[in-house]
């Protein structure tokens, strides 16, 4: 049986060992995730997102975009554990943006409640895009004819505005989705997308435990709908058992994950549920981007997480199964950006 248990701010879901493959916990990935109402997905909304998502001059310099550190023509991350670009130096490891409409909170700290909020932050953040004051962006992009065009067809007048800057991308980023993987298309009827070691994965993976937070459409927990709304998070403490061999090998316990929000000491090395979805894809992995072998994130998993060894057997096995959550990736052309028309966009 599936069994929710309530105690905030902290949301933990136990299943038992013994359940059966029901797959009620267990869903395809839906077409689409759910849309917030103040920020309905349009056609020109999607597509004016989209050439914000790809536009350096969305950052200070005119250096990075979105694109730069989770890149759409691969796994929607970096490939490297910390990001430095532009004299700008990220400590934790991007995560990818594929199915991230699925997701209830982001970042690994979940202090950003919705995607729109999100893109805010990144655009804020002196790490990332840093941008020092809204009205600056706004004022540049409003400088440039054909973005002033754009916000008009999908806004209205006088529609460039920070506010829509983040719901242009947002909407843009609610159409990253990666649908119909082996695992999806295998519990839909077609038995045959599982091979028999990785239908002992997925046994593994419910017996060990794995389940208790990586379930749901996204393999995060709740998606969005009855069970999380929009901005409540579903977190687990990593690493669960302290003071392990694997723990101070790779620094897991430097950053103390969403405690640097909250100030909460219930709160220290509390970490949001990261999807598993595509996981093949999105090396490095864990907060810190410390392992990139999925077969070592495994390993430690079983340590760090329940304190037992686990067979090399076991853990092929369970690689077997987490290499169907690979999902169809969808083609993303460049968009061609609107010309600053001989003009200083950046001033």
């Amino acid at each position: 049986m599936l069994r929710f248990i309530l105690s905030a701010p902290l949301l933990l879901i136990i299943i038992s060992p013994a359940v059966s493959f029901g797959f009620e916990y267990l869903q395809p990935l839906p077409k689409s995730p759910v849309i917030p109402e103040g920020n309905p997905q349009t056609k020109d909304k999607i597509n004016l997102g989209k050439q914000l998502f790809f536009d350096p001059r969305l950052s200070v310099d005119g250096v990075i975009s979105c694109n730069s550190c989770h890149n759409l023509a691969d796994s929607g991350d970096t490939e490297t554990s910390v990001i430095n670009i532009a004299n700008r130096q990220y400590n934790r490891n991007a995560p990818s943006l594929w199915n991230i409409g699925h997701m209830s909170t982001y970042y690994w700290d979940a202090r950003a409640k919705s995607l729109e909020q999100q893109a805010e932050d990144h655009l804020l953040d002196p790490r990332v895009m840093a941008i020092s004051d809204k009205a600056v962006l706004t004022k540049r992009i409003n400088a440039i004819p054909g973005y002033q065009k754009s916000f008009e067809k999908v806004f209205g007048k006088n529609a460039v505005t920070f506010e829509n800057i983040t719901k242009a991308i947002a909407a843009f980023e609610r159409t990253l989705n990666t649908p119909n993987s082996d695992f999806d298309l295998y519990i839909q009827g077609d038995k045959s997308k599982l091979n028999s070691a990785a239908k002992r994965g997925l046994t593994l993976f419910n017996d060990k435990g794995c389940l208790s937070c990586h379930f749901g459409v996204n393999f995060a927990g709740p998606a969005p709908g009855p069970a999380l709304k929009m901005g409540d998070g579903f977190y687990e403490m990593f690493p669960n058992y302290r003071g392990t061999f694997y723990e101070k090998k790779y620094n897991f316990v430097e950053d103390l994950g969403r405690y640097h929000v909250t100030l909460d000491p219930s709160h220290k090395v509390m970490w949001r549920v990261p999807s598993l979805r595509n996981v093949m894809e999105t090396a490095p992995y864990f907060h810190n981007g410390a392992i990139h072998d999925i077969h070592l994130a495994v390993r430690i998993m079983s340590e760090v997480q329940f304190h037992y060894e686990i067979s090399d057997k076991e853990v092929s096995d369970i690689v077997e199964f987490l290499k169907t959550l690979t999902g169809k990736f969808p083609t993303i052309s460049l968009p061609r950006l609107p010309s600053s028309e001989g003009k200083n966009a950046l001033n």
